[in-house]
């Protein structure tokens, strides 16, 4: 079976798009992460892997650097073929039938979660790396660090709490405003996988700084290319 560097696995969506009172259609979840790397210009070979597709409705406030959605991800599910990849990243842990990933034997395994109920406790032992936004953090972070395999990753506009249960790093990013951070965590996980298979896995702390540096300037990119 073909190898690939990164394989991505989760919710791919529709997402209705209202900036103020302006509506646009876009591809959300998976998609973002995709188009992330892909700008980042790695030459990472990518295969994507739905395995829920769906719907989103996404408020924009870009004068706060705020965004607020609701969807109805699983529409249409189906358990995802596996392949050798160096990564897997899963998308919306939560909110999926996640059995695939016991399928999972080489590589390292990075998810992130998303709004609604959360029990994931059975596969965090499996996790080298979880993503998760403040508004989605249902536990203590670092009794939630000592659970998974590797590293919590807890990411906020102005900064970052990572920690493994014993070690914790702490990140501060200037908030820019008026910009469209749809996407914000997608493209921030984007930017630390790519930077992670490029450079060595033990200098995690300064991994994160570069991470937050980059998706930032993601962000702006786009808002400037994309924004009104």
């Amino acid at each position: 079976m073909q190898k690939y560097d990164i394989s991505l696995y989760g919710h791919m969506t529709i997402d209705r798009i209202f900036n103020e009172f302006d509506e646009s259609i876009s591809l959300g979840a998976m998609a973002n992460v995709w188009s992330a790397i892909s700008k980042l210009g790695t030459g990472f070979s990518v295969k994507l892997n739905p395995t829920a597709l769906g719907e989103a409705i996404v408020l924009i406030n870009k004068k706060n650097a705020q965004r607020v959605g609701r969807g109805n991800l699983n529409l249409s599910t189906t358990t995802p073929t596996i392949y050798n990849s160096m990564w897997h990243h899963i998308m919306y842990l939560n909110r999926l039938n996640t059995d695939f990933i016991d399928d999972i034997k080489t590589g390292i395994i990075s998810a992130d979660l998303t709004d609604g109920e959360i029990n994931v406790e059975d596969h965090l032992n499996k996790i080298d790396y979880l993503f998760l936004s403040d508004e989605n953090l249902f536990m203590d972070i670092d009794e939630l660090g000592k659970l998974v395999k590797g590293w919590v990753i807890l990411h906020y506009p102005s900064g970052s709490y990572t920690t493994n249960g014993k070690q914790s790093y702490t990140h501060e990013n200037k908030v820019v405003k008026n910009i469209n951070v749809l996407g914000a965590g997608d493209t921030f996980a984007a930017v630390f996988i790519t930077s992670m298979l490029n450079a060595s896995p033990n200098n995690i702390d300064k991994i994160l700084e570069n991470t937050h540096k980059k998706t930032s300037e993601l962000l702006i990119e786009g808002n400037k290319t994309y924004g009104k």
